[in-house]
């Protein structure tokens, strides 16, 4: 099961509860995946697949959806995850009512909720091709490849749904989260180009490089020097 398809499962649950549910595959949701509503309550959602990963939901998690829904005028927020919840990020979701559903999935699940499309899909060479249809194709297999830049060179050591984790020029073992790699490539599929300046700004740990390298190996992707960054090859 991939990301996306958990957001949508964790929609279909709302759904057969009689609310009406919308799911967008997109970062630039402002931190929600998943908006369910009934009557006077609407209820933001953040999925977190962490099950198949060593991930944990921590308490910076908890605190970015308390602001994301309030942002966007929810009545209640929730955190769906299958994976481990830290301690504190329990706590801090007590303090905030912030509900917390644990999930265990089926991998023969089957969508049954419509997902939210946003203006967003670009016609590439590999035609529209979600973020997950990507990674999954084309970064998967870059375990064990070196790549290079005129900034150095990375080994990737592994690739799953929680990210990267990679060797850098200088020997030091890094990892970068896949929301970052999600957040560049729905923007560069969104208006056809990101720069790496934009990834600075929106990627708190200071990965920009590595994203830009990594997804400068997609087939239908080309790096750029002025400014640094991605775009989409026509």
């Amino acid at each position: 099961m991939t990301p996306q398809q958990y957001e949508e499962y964790i929609g279909s649950l709302f759904a057969d509860n009689g609310y009406k549910v919308s799911v967008s595959p997109l970062s630039n949701d402002w931190g929600i995946d998943v908006i369910a509503i009934k009557g006077d309550e609407k209820i933001g959602i953040q999925a977190k697949m962490y099950g198949e990963s060593s991930r944990s939901v921590n308490r910076r998690v908890i605190m970015e959806l308390y602001g994301a829904a309030a942002y966007q005028d929810c009545t209640k927020a929730v955190l769906a995850t299958d994976g481990e919840i830290y301690p504190d990020a329990i706590e801090v979701a007590q303090k905030l009512g912030i509900d917390i559903l644990r999930t265990s999935v089926s991998e023969d699940f089957i969508p049954t909720v419509p997902t939210k499309q946003m203006n967003c899909e670009v016609k590439t060479k590999a035609g529209n091709i979600s973020f997950e249809e990507a990674w999954e194709k084309y970064i998967f297999p870059l375990k064990g490849r070196i790549l290079s830049n005129s900034r150095g060179s990375n080994k990737i050591i592994a690739v799953d749904w929680g990210g990267i984790k990679r060797v850098t020029s200088n020997g030091k073992l890094g990892k970068i989260d896949i929301e970052g790699f999600r957040l560049a490539y729905n923007v560069l599929m969104s208006q056809g180009y990101v720069t790496r300046d934009y990834i600075n700004q929106q990627v708190d740990k200071r990965c920009s490089s590595g994203i830009v390298l990594i997804l400068g190996e997609l087939p239908f992707v080309e790096k750029t020097s002025s400014p640094t960054g991605l775009r989409i090859i026509e």
